[in-house]
């Protein structure tokens, strides 16, 4: 079954495999589609040892158009405060809707003229070491420029590295509400989607 996740579910964490309801442990292989849309995915061979786990090909390259959504895309917002530079990847679809919603939401807190104004198919560029958050059963991704997160190549059970102590804290919280309240959810019963209108940003970083 496809479809029928909630909202207050849509927050996983650093971990890929993270954000899917009433599951834990990392890694996609195998599992559901609770919110419709298939995970992202890193590209490559398949991997051996402790990152095997972030190289499945079960779905395929990030061209794949047959993913619902689209193939992969990406899109970048640099802070006006610092260098700092974030990237949403998801399916096409989702970073169309997701770069309005950011717009509205945070284009206070970024650079207009050196952020992305519609997707860019993905290329590689975040890897996974650079994922700050996952959201939708690991459909969308949160990356930042500069993190090297080397704790998923020793293991799923690694402790994360801490983020750089000059991140743009502001932007990164408002893109972080944004997508939890703003990324797509399809209705399994009749497979609509549901986009909500924003109101007050009130929700967490889930670190």
């Amino acid at each position: 079954m496809a479809g029928g996740g909630t909202r207050c579910d849509i927050y996983g964490s650093r971990t890929y495999g993270s954000g899917y309801p009433g599951v834990t442990g990392a890694g996609v292989a195998g599992r559901g589609f609770p919110f419709y849309f298939w995970p992202v995915v890193w590209g490559g061979a398949l991997g051996a040892g402790t990152a095997a786990y972030l190289h499945d090909d079960e779905y395929g390259q990030p061209s794949n158009s047959s993913r619902p959504g689209g193939a992969m895309a990406a899109a970048a917002f640099q802070s006006t405060d610092n260098s700092t530079i974030f990237r949403v990847v998801s399916d096409n679809s989702t970073i169309v809707a997701l770069i309005s919603d950011i717009t509205a939401n945070c284009s206070s807190s970024f650079s207009a003229a050196a952020s992305s104004t519609s997707p860019s198919p993905y290329g590689g560029n975040p890897g996974p070491e650079k994922v700050i958050q996952y959201y939708r059963a690991s459909s969308i991704a949160l990356a930042l420029d500069g993190y090297n997160n080397s704790a998923i190549y020793a293991g799923p059970n690694a402790t994360d590295s801490p983020l750089p102590s000059n991140v743009d804290a502001k932007l990164l919280d408002c893109l972080n509400q944004t997508i939890g309240l703003a990324a797509p959810l399809i209705d399994n019963a009749s497979l609509r989607a549901s986009v909500p209108k924003l109101g007050l940003l009130g929700l967490y970083f889930a670190a």
